[in-house]
Formats: C-alpha cells, structure tokens, sequence
C-alpha cells in the first residue's frame, strides 16, 4: 500500500509519515504543489492526501490541472483548514477522485479511520464526499 502526502506544513507531512511507518504504510512526501501533481502523473498511488492552502500551487490548482489532463478516479483525501467548504465546492473534482475532505488540525484517529478505510476496502463505504469535523 502506498500513500502520497502533498501538504507545505512540514509538521503535518512529518506526522503522516509517522502515522504511514507505524501502520507499515509507504509514504511519499511532497512539500510543493506542483511537484505534488508531478508524483501523481509518475506513479500511481492507492490514496493521496491533499492540502488545499498551499503557496504558488495550491491544492485546487492540482485538481483543476488534473481535471483539464482528463484524470480520474485517483482516490484523493482534502486536507483544510476551511470550515466554510462544502460538498458543492468539490463537485467538478469527484470524477477526478476527490472523496473525502478532513477539516485541519487533523485528528490521528480520524485519519487512521479513513486511510485505513480506503487502504483495506479500497473505497469508501460512503461515497459521497462529505466533511469531518474532528
């Protein structure tokens, strides 16, 4: 299983990473968005964590090119710190993979929750995007 984490915050990234080693998970980090979106045209990855608010190159950025290259069906988890997104903002990019939106700080138990959802079923049980409030 492996798992790539596109965020800037190098804490977030580290604690990813952290999580990913002791659950036996591979990680790859990215600090940058537009290297972010080159690791996903390279390698194919069974769940990318998304931050959203990134310099330059921010996470909508990353889905918008990635929408306009015709990907889809990646499975993708937002990272933000926005409490004010809704379903409805991430509309156009469900067919690109976005499938879950985690509010920031992000709970480690949340986030076990869910990338274990993903890694061993593949999918989530609900496909609907929808936001976590830890």
């Amino acid at each position: 299983m492996n798992l790539l984490t596109i965020d800037d915050n190098i804490d977030t990234t580290e604690a990813v990473n952290d999580y990913c080693n002791m659950e036996g998970i591979s990680c790859k980090v990215v600090n940058d968005g537009e290297k972010g979106l080159s690791e996903i045209q390279e390698r194919d990855y069974d769940l990318i964590l998304l931050d959203l608010a990134m310099p330059e190159y921010s996470g909508f950025d990353l889905l918008s090119e990635m929408k306009k290259q015709g990907v889809r069906d990646k499975k993708i988890i937002v990272f933000t710190a926005c409490c004010c997104l809704k379903m409805e903002d991430f509309k156009d990019y469900k067919e690109v993979g976005v499938r879950e939106i985690i509010k920031k700080p992000v709970e480690l138990d949340h986030l076990d929750k869910v990338v274990k959802s993903f890694l061993m079923n593949g999918t989530r049980v609900n496909s609907n995007v929808s936001l976590i409030n830890p």
